[in-house]
């Protein structure tokens, strides 16, 4: 049984890697068509973001006292992140119910159309990246070597994105009544992140440091571009944040995949 397992978990990962171009093209021509016609193209992206990052983060700044030679940096390397793995766990809800055509009419892996989803927002993530570097010519900050390490953390986060999209794809299809709750836990995430606020900044309650999973990720991702030395315990907070979500993604997907196409 546990080798029959293992090999419909083998033929349904595969395809992730064997058919990337096609979850990648699909990625490409969604950002093409929501920014056809338009003279700066997907460039809107980072030019809107980049204004409202700006907007908030230096109001926020001002409203918390904050140095802002060090704020706006981590305020906008956080937000820009955090807009990645919000808009993959929100959009996450709907995917298959939009696909809902394709899925009926076609024999296509679900993760095949999660992988696209969660790819178009890594492309707008990667649109939204071009502001840290000019940030960086406004606040300049020391970035060394160590900044590579960042994308060790960035990619934790992309496979903890494909993971919990995937489980709550699933899952909404089922009960359509979750997508408005997972909203809202989106939106109190963001609060309870350092995003806006500074670890350092707290007066109490650490144990929102300690306990939520979403600040150790973004630790990994946003400390080293910033100059600054990972704790161990983010470290093992993100590696055990990332085998639980495929563990958890893993037998989501296994057992109620056959059953989507009848509730899509």
């Amino acid at each position: 049984m546990s080798e029959n397992v293992m090999l419909r978990a083998v033929n349904e990962i595969l395809p992730i890697f064997t058919r990337n171009r096609t979850w990648r093209a699909l990625a490409m021509a969604d950002i093409r068509s929501k920014y056809r016609r338009t003279v700066l193209g997907p460039w809107w992206i980072t030019v809107s973001n980049g204004i409202f990052a700006l907007i908030i983060g230096t109001v926020s700044g001002r409203f918390l006292g904050s140095d802002m030679s060090s704020y706006l940096p981590f305020f906008i390397i956080g937000l820009t992140i955090w807009n990645f793995m919000a808009a993959s766990i929100t959009e996450g809800c709907t995917t298959l119910i939009q696909s809902s055509g394709l899925i009926k009419a076609t024999n296509l892996p679900l993760s095949l159309y999660v992988m696209r989803m969660v790819q178009r927002n890594f492309i707008i993530f990667l649109h939204n990246s071009v502001i840290i570097p000019i940030i960086w010519l406004v606040y300049p900050w020391s970035v060394g070597a160590g900044a590579l390490l960042s994308v060790v953390g960035f990619f934790a986060i992309y496979v903890c994105a494909v993971c919990w999209s995937l489980s709550i794809s699933i899952i909404c299809t089922r009960y359509r009544d979750i997508p408005p709750a997972v909203t809202a836990l989106v939106q109190l995430l963001f609060f309870v992140s350092p995003i806006i606020w500074q670890p350092e900044q707290l007066r109490g309650g650490h144990e929102v440091l300690k306990y939520n999973p979403i600040a150790h990720l973004l630790a990994v991702a946003r400390d080293p571009l910033l100059g600054k030395t990972i704790p161990l315990e983010s470290w093992l907070a993100v590696a055990l944040t990332v085998i639980v979500s495929i563990v958890i993604a893993a037998a989501i997907y296994l057992r109620y995949r056959r059953r989507v196409v009848f509730w899509v």
